[in-house]
């Protein structure tokens, strides 16, 4: 039986490829892909917290003074323009910012003329005021 240099030549270069393919594919697979079922359940947490932000915006009385449903207001020009850390400090503690003289404060005192002092909500927890800026986000 004779083997040409063809047919040898041609198993070689068969086994890299097949071995090349199997290298890839075990490569890919040491990666961790984000499971489809994990934006599902991420945008079904996210539903709950907004619900819960616009349940507790509701009962902390914030729309009396704030309408983030009205596109020309307050909430979208803030929202835009403020850290949600920063925000988080404000609505915790209004006075303190106010009496340290914060850049922020003022000029959206200044923008919107206001001078209501209701956002001292140190009783709201992080994830409670994580829900209501979710729902405010979500206009």
């Amino acid at each position: 039986m004779n083997i040409s240099a063809n047919t040898v030549l041609g198993s070689i270069i068969s086994l890299v490829l097949l071995f090349m393919i199997f290298w890839m594919v075990s490569i890919q697979t040491k990666y961790e892909y984000p499971d489809v079922t994990d934006k599902v359940v991420e945008a079904g947490n996210m539903q709950l917290s907004v619900k819960r932000g616009k349940d507790l915006f509701q009962k902390e009385d914030c729309y009396s003074c704030h309408k983030p449903d009205k596109k020309d207001g307050f909430i979208p020009v803030v929202t835009g323009k403020i850290s949600r850390e920063w925000l988080f400090r404000f609505i915790r503690d209004e006075k303190s910012l106010v009496e340290g003289k914060d850049p922020d404060v003022l000029q959206l005192k200044e923008e919107f003329n206001w001078v209501n002092g209701k956002h001292d909500k140190k009783h709201l927890t992080d994830q409670e005021l994580n829900d209501i800026l979710n729902y405010l986000d979500s206009f």
